[in-house]
C-alpha cells in the first residue's frame, strides 16, 4: 500500500510538471498567445500603412493622368 501511494504521488508532481512547465504546457501556451497578440498588432499596423500607400499611389496616377 505504501508503494502505491508513493507512486501514486510520483504520478502526480509527473502530471502537474508536464501540465505547468513540460513541452506544450501552460507557460509555452501563455508565451505563444502573448506572441500572437503583439503579431496581430503589427499586422494592423501594416494595413493602416498599406492602405496610406495605396491612396497615395492612386492620388498620384489620378494627378499624372490629368
Amino acid at each position: 500500500m505504501k508503494i502505491l501511494k508513493i507512486f501514486l504521488l510520483f504520478l502526480f508532481f509527473w502530471l502537474q510538471y508536464s501540465l505547468w512547465i513540460g513541452k506544450n504546457g501552460v507557460l509555452d501556451y501563455i508565451k505563444i498567445y502573448k506572441k500572437i497578440i503583439i503579431q496581430k498588432k503589427k499586422n494592423e499596423d501594416f494595413e493602416i500603412r498599406n492602405n496610406q500607400l495605396i491612396l497615395e499611389i492612386e492620388r498620384l496616377n489620378s494627378i499624372i493622368k490629368k
